[in-house]
């Protein structure tokens, strides 16, 4: 217990430990990299393991401060300098087992990803229970779904991603319904996750969009169809951003607004380009314009008499008490 009593940090100089290793982590990711042709993947990988593990392990063995529910500043900064140095480290131990380009390998992917996610929520359901440790777990778990899913069954499409992807924004909802009251902080994160998914559905499309664009600019045939999502698809991205920006709005939270400002913003883009028809207001924009207009009529139709303001302050009550047994006035 006495080393690593010497690797928790004391909270009087925690913030200082955190100020060092967020440029102590980067230097030597820039050092895996620089110097990947000049020394071996084992080399490398000892040099960031020890790192990986100086940094996650001071980030899990301080303590908790009294009278604080969630970890500190300088913990959450330790633990994530130390995650990104376990993806590196991970990374590098498939490289020594044979792996040519383990990121970019389904099966090299689907196991670094699960260690990863071990790792993550330890971090966020364990002991420390850092909510921003849950997002990463989260965000990792997705991407484990999606090596596994590629790894297992080789999808010849994009299409089977999409429909994987779609089932995570539904088990993370479910999931932020499952810890809104146990764990509220944590159970924003669920509704962070699943807008990160509903980003990646429309992140598929892309390619054929930017594909379509750059065959237009060189005069060939721009292949619009080649980026449409699809009626479906496009109710998904609708229907995620706007679930998004409520929820945001009602639990004035500005994290899942902005992602569902994000997505509606990819709805635009995506749907927004005339198709091989032409242009035209029939489809979204015409059902859009009806639903926002019938909205905004009905929010601003004439009352009378008109109700008293929601901000309307409360008379003041009476500061003398009255006498017993009479009735106030």
């Amino acid at each position: 217990m006495g080393g690593l009593a010497l690797l928790r940090p004391h909270p009087h100089r925690g913030d200082l430990i955190a100020a060092g290793a967020v440029p102590f982590a980067l230097a030597v990711a820039l050092l895996n990299v620089r110097m990947e042709d000049t020394w071996g993947d084992g080399i490398r990988f000892v040099i960031v393991g020890l790192a990986c593990a100086l940094i996650l392990g001071m980030g899990f063995l301080a303590e908790r401060e009294p009278g604080h529910e969630f970890p500190r500043a300088y913990q959450t900064v330790l633990l994530l300098a130390g995650l990104f140095l376990l993806t590196v480290a991970l990374s590098l131990l498939a490289q020594v087992l044979g792996a040519d380009d383990p990121l970019s390998s389904a099966g090299s992917l689907t196991w670094i990803s699960a260690l990863f996610t071990a790792a993550a929520a330890a971090a966020a359901w364990g002991r420390i229970g850092s909510p921003i440790c849950a997002l990463v777990a989260l965000a990792g778990a997705g991407v484990f779904a999606l090596a596994f899913v590629d790894w297992v069954f080789d999808p010849e499409s994009a299409t089977t991603f999409r429909w994987v992807l779609l089932a995570l924004i539904l088990a993370y909802a479910a999931g932020h319904v499952r810890w809104r009251e146990r764990r509220p902080r944590h159970a924003v994160h669920f509704v962070n996750a699943a807008g990160l998914a509903a980003l990646a559905v429309g992140a598929t499309f892309l390619g054929g969009l930017f594909a379509a664009a750059l065959a237009a600019n060189l005069g060939g045939d721009g292949g619009a169809a080649a980026s449409d999502p699809g009626t479906w698809w496009e109710l998904v991205l609708l229907a995620a951003g706007v679930g998004l920006i409520a929820y945001g709005a009602v639990d004035r939270e500005p994290g899942p607004a902005w992602l569902g400002f994000a997505v509606l913003l990819l709805f635009v883009v995506l749907t927004g380009p005339p198709g091989a028809d032409g242009a035209s207001i029939v489809g979204w924009p015409l059902l859009l314009l009806l639903a926002g207009g019938a909205a905004l009529a009905a929010g601003l139709r004439p009352l009378a008499p008109l109700p008293p303001s929601p901000d309307a302050t409360r008379e003041a009550a009476p500061t003398e008490p009255l006498p017993r047994g009479e009735p106030p006035a």
